[in-house]
């Protein structure tokens, strides 16, 4: 009885954390969605941005609207209510919030390598490479991997009730010290890989293309310099 009433008094986080916490799970969810959905609306609604480049933008705000439209608004409820989810229906949460996040990183890759590749290839090259076909292969690409990470972490996955288990998992993390969402080994160590091939890849691709676009400037500056020394 002492250890459970001391947990429950762990867990005593206070009505105005929970309202705010709640707004901002809110206000998060209004501005993602929106900007999101508007981003999308403008790429399909006007035929010259229906571009590869811009479908990978495209690709990322659909995957950052699995966060902001749909994992947000159950987490405000959530935690407002202080009502627990049940598990499995945490688990589906909680995997939506891994897609989004993983396919989100994914797609930021292939708009950097796709500018690399416009910028430092010939058009040719670039057009043989961006088809249209080949272009919905590599979004396809982004979100089957995105699953094949998820898939062996979601179906070994358990909530066991430890820490303040009527807030969801997210908002037991962020106020007292519940069980965080990504503590399990293989979906932290899968997104820490994702977020550093990520990394690695833009920087190498706009470190080229800085690379090349300093050295025509600077060969342009000569060109210049030379002309008006005539």
């Amino acid at each position: 009885m002492q250890n459970d009433t001391a947990q429950l008094a762990d867990c005593d986080v206070g009505h105005d954390a929970k309202i705010s916490l709640a707004a901002l799970y809110s206000l998060m969810c209004l501005f993602g969605t929106i900007l999101n959905l508007l981003v999308v609306y403008l790429v399909v609604t006007f035929k010259k941005l229906r571009t590869a480049s811009n479908a990978f933008i495209v690709n990322g705000c659909i995957a950052d609207l699995l966060v902001c439209a749909f994992w947000m608004p159950h987490e405000a409820v959530g935690i407002y209510s202080g009502s627990p989810f049940p598990a499995g229906y945490q688990a589906f949460k909680d995997a939506l919030l891994f897609l989004g996040i993983t396919v989100s990183l994914l797609s930021h890759s292939l708009i950097a390598v796709n500018r690399y590749v416009l910028i430092t290839k010939s058009p040719v090259t670039y057009l043989s490479i961006y088809q249209k076909r080949r272009t919905e292969w590599m979004i396809s690409a982004s979100w089957l991997s995105a699953l094949g990470f998820i898939l062996p972490w979601i179906t070994s996955l358990r909530y066991p009730q430890e820490g303040c288990s009527y807030l969801p998992a997210s908002a037991a993390s962020l106020l007292k010290g519940g069980k965080p969402i990504f503590s399990d080994p293989f979906a932290a160590g899968t997104l820490a890989l994702t977020i550093i091939g990520q990394t690695m890849v833009v920087l190498y691709c706009y470190l080229k293309i800085f690379r090349r676009e300093y050295a025509s400037i600077s060969l342009m500056l000569f060109f210049t310099a030379c002309l008006c020394s005539l």
